[in-house]
C-alpha cells in the first residue's frame, strides 16, 4: 500500500497558542504519525497519507492543540459522520431543545441559528412551531439531507466574514447552538469573533464540547484526531470569551460523548453560575496546564494500546474472531495508534449508510452493514465507540447474544 509521511515540522510550522498566542505550550500527548480518520476510502488500496498527531498544552490558557497544516476543505466539505444514526444523540438533542424552549431562551417567531448543523437532527426539532431556524453547515453530503427536510442551510464555514453576512441579511439571534464545532475550527479566534458579533444583548449561545479533562483524567486520547484542532477547557473558554467581549455565565456538565461542557455565554450578563466556578477550581486542582500531569496520560496511553494489541493477539491465537463497531475517529485513532492491522482486526461494522462500504486507513478496514455483521457471527465485537457503548451492545446482544463484547477505552473490558 502506498503510504505518505508528511514531515513532522511542516506540521509544527506555528509554536504559539491558537487561542491566547502565548509560546508557553509542552506536548502532553503523542500520538505518532496517524491517517486523517474520517478520510474513508471509497476503494481498498487507494494510497494513505501520514500526519504528526500530538496534543500540546498552553500553560497560560489550558488549551491544548493539535497543530495541523490540513485545510479543513479537506477534512470537512465531505464529511461521512451523521449525528442522526445515534438515537443517544437524537434524544440529546430533542431534551436540549425542549430545554431552552422552557426556560425561554428562544421563543416562537425568533431566529435560532445552529452552527455546524450536520443533517438536521437537532434543528428539525423547532420545525413547524413557527420559530425561524437557520443552519450552517459546509459539508455539502450530510447539509443536503437537513435541507430535504426543510431546514435552511448555508454551506459555508464559519467566521467572522460570514457572521457579518449572516447579521445583516437576518439579525441578530435570540439563540446561536455550537454544539461540537468549537474544537474542529483552525481559526478559533475568528470564529469566536463570528459569535461575538451575531451577538445581541439578548442572545445566548451554547457551546458543548468534551472537556480536555477526560483525555487527562480518563484516559480518553482517542478523542484526539486531526479534525479535532482544540481541545477545550473553562479557562481557555472564559479567556476567549473575554477576548471578544463575551461572558462565560454557565456551565452544564453532561454526559454525551463520555463526559462534555455545555458552556453558555452571552454579551451582558451580571454574575457567574457556582457550578462553573466550581469547575474552573475542578481543572486547576487537576493541573490541566501542568506537565507533570500529562506525563501520567502519556504513560497510561502507552499502557492502554499496548493491552490493546496484545489481546488482539490472543484472540487470534485462540482462533477467535474480532470484528470492531462503529467507524468513528475514535476507532481510527486507536487502531492505527496501537499498529492494528487486517491480520488481528478485518471489518468494522457501522449503522451509517454514509460509511458502510468504504474502507478505513490505512489498513483498510472494510466497514459493513449491521446484516453483514450478523452472518459472520464473531465470537468478539470490539465497541470503539465507548460512550454510547449500552446503546450499541444492547443492540447487538438482541441479534447476537453469544458474542463477548468489548471496549478499549478508558481501559480495555467486557461489557456482555
Amino acid at each position: 500500500m502506498n503510504e505518505l509521511h508528511i514531515p513532522k515540522e511542516q506540521i509544527l510550522a506555528s509554536k504559539s497558542c491558537s487561542s491566547c498566542l502565548s509560546s508557553n505550550l509542552f506536548l502532553g500527548i503523542d500520538l505518532g504519525e496517524l491517517p486523517i480518520s474520517n478520510e474513508l476510502k471509497s476503494i481498498s488500496g487507494q494510497s494513505t497519507e501520514f500526519f504528526p498527531l500530538q496534543l500540546f498544552i498552553c500553560e497560560n490558557c489550558s488549551l491544548g492543540q493539535a497543530p495541523s497544516n490540513i485545510l479543513p476543505d479537506r477534512l470537512f466539505s465531505d464529511y461521512r459522520y451523521l449525528s442522526s444514526v445515534s438515537s443517544t444523540f437524537v434524544a440529546h438533542a430533542h431534551d436540549f431543545c425542549q430545554e431552552v424552549i422552557k426556560k425561554d431562551f428562544i421563543k416562537p417567531g425568533e431566529l435560532v441559528l445552529e452552527i455546524a448543523c450536520n443533517d438536521g437532527y437537532l434543528l428539525k426539532n423547532f420545525l413547524g412551531s413557527n420559530f425561524k431556524i437557520l443552519g450552517v453547515e459546509p459539508a455539502k453530503n450530510v447539509s443536503k439531507i437537513a435541507e430535504f427536510i426543510g431546514i435552511p442551510v448555508i454551506n459555508e464555514f464559519f467566521g467572522a466574514k460570514l457572521a457579518r453576512e449572516i447579521l445583516s441579511k437576518y439579525g441578530y439571534p435570540k439563540l446561536i447552538i455550537a454544539n461540537n464545532v468549537l474544537a474542529h475550527v483552525p481559526d478559533i479566534r475568528d470564529f469566536m469573533e463570528g459569535l461575538s458579533i451575531l451577538s445581541g444583548p439578548a442572545t445566548k449561545i451554547s457551546i458543548e464540547n468534551p472537556s480536555i479533562l477526560n483525555i487527562l483524567r480518563d484516559n480518553q486520547f482517542d478523542t484526539i484526531y486531526h479534525e479535532h484542532f482544540s481541545y477545550l477547557s473553562c479557562t481557555s473558554v472564559d479567556y476567549l470569551a473575554k477576548e471578544f467581549g463575551l461572558v462565560l455565565f454557565d456551565l452544564d456538565s453532561i454526559d454525551i460523548h463520555g463526559g462534555s461542557n455545555r458552556y453558555w455565554l452571552a454579551r451582558e450578563i451580571s454574575e457567574i453560575s457556582q457550578g462553573l466556578i466550581n469547575e474552573l477550581a475542578s481543572e486547576s486542582s487537576a493541573g490541566v496546564s501542568k506537565k507533570e500531569s500529562w506525563y501520567v496520560a502519556e504513560s497510561r496511553k502507552d499502557d492502554t494500546l499496548i493491552k490493546f494489541a496484545n489481546w488482539l493477539q490472543e484472540c487470534r491465537l485462540n482462533n477467535e474472531t474480532v470484528i470492531g463497531y462503529g467507524a468513528a475517529a475514535k476507532a481510527s485513532t486507536l487502531l492505527n495508534a496501537a499498529g492494528v492491522d487486517k491480520t488481528l482486526l478485518s471489518m468494522i461494522c457501522d449503522l451509517g449508510s454514509e460509511k458502510v462500504g468504504r474502507f478505513m486507513p490505512s489498513e483498510d478496514f472494510e466497514i459493513i452493514d449491521f446484516s453483514s455483521l450478523i452472518a459472520k457471527n464473531p465470537e468478539n465485537i470490539i465497541v470503539f465507540p465507548w460512550n454510547i457503548a449500552d446503546e450499541i451492545s444492547s443492540q447487538i446482544s438482541k441479534s447476537l447474544p453469544d458474542a463477548k463484547i468489548w471496549i478499549a477505552i478508558p481501559e480495555l473490558k467486557r461489557i456482555r
